[in-house]
């Protein structure tokens, strides 16, 4: 959570960003998309083409890069810890 405090997201968000869909006031437009992105991508390691011409709506293809990056190395980081058995702090 201090992370997420720490680049601007407010408790309320934090607190419903898993069930994002039904907190609709809470998050922007694009801040759904990104986080259905993200969840799409750690999931099924793909997205749908309806998601991703929404979000191309949105962001330039480097900035598409950019999410698509930044979600596969979170990713990587939480499937590597779990290997080593390493805890969040």
């Amino acid at each position: 959570m201090a992370l997420g405090q720490r680049v601007g997201l407010a408790t309320s968000q934090l607190d419903c960003i898993a069930t994002h869909d039904d907190h609709p006031a809470e998050f922007t437009e694009l801040e759904h998309l990104v986080i259905r992105y993200a969840e799409q991508l750690t999931a099924s390691a793909t997205t749908d083409e309806a998601l991703d011409q929404a979000l191309r709506k949105h962001l330039s293809d480097r900035e598409l890069v950019e999410l698509s990056v930044t979600v596969a190395l979170a990713n990587a980081t939480t499937r590597i810890c779990n290997a080593l058995k390493i805890e969040a702090d």
